[in-house]
């Protein structure tokens, strides 16, 4: 399998984490009635030297991961096969990732009177979609877990054994 003809720029990786605090977004997700399956997802960016990269939300912001891990997870959800993305509107996104960092337009409600110190990682992703007019979770941006990509990439055939 030739993994860079499949993971592109703008694909979501829903992935599954160890240790307590994946688990417990996990029963989250279940007892919500979203599938439990994974409780972190990336967004794939650019490929260098062979290695995927992508960015995706942690508790300081955002920042860089080498998805080759996320990739040979048997875990692992995608939206490989959503249509509708075009290379050049891929590399644009791609590009305004970068500038999304601060995500002004994510974040400027607040929850309780409090203003979020960090990015989810899911919720980033949405954003991302929405602000490019591609299909994602029918769910608010600020609302949305990995669970959400997860039921959405398999609820329409998209995901790609990576």
């Amino acid at each position: 399998m030739n993994l860079q003809a499949i993971l592109k720029p703008g694909d979501v990786l829903a992935v599954r984490g160890g240790g307590l605090a994946a688990g417990l977004i996990r029963v989250g997700e279940e007892m919500s009635g979203k599938p439990g399956l994974d409780n972190h997802v990336a967004i794939m960016h650019h490929w260098q030297g062979g290695v995927p990269w992508g960015l995706e939300g942690r508790p300081g912001g955002v920042g860089w991961a080498d998805l080759r891990g996320y990739a040979a997870s048997p875990y692992t959800v995608s939206n490989c096969a959503q249509p509708g993305r075009t290379g050049a509107v891929r590399a644009q996104l791609a590009d305004d990732t970068l500038r999304a960092f601060r995500m002004d337009d994510l974040f400027s409600q607040t929850v309780d009177g409090v203003v979020p110190g960090h990015v989810v990682c899911s919720s980033f992703a949405a954003f991302l979609y929405k602000l490019y007019g591609w299909d994602h979770p029918g769910v608010p941006d600020r609302a949305c877990e990995p669970a959400d990509w997860t039921a959405f990439a398999l609820d329409h055939g998209w995901n790609v054994k990576l």
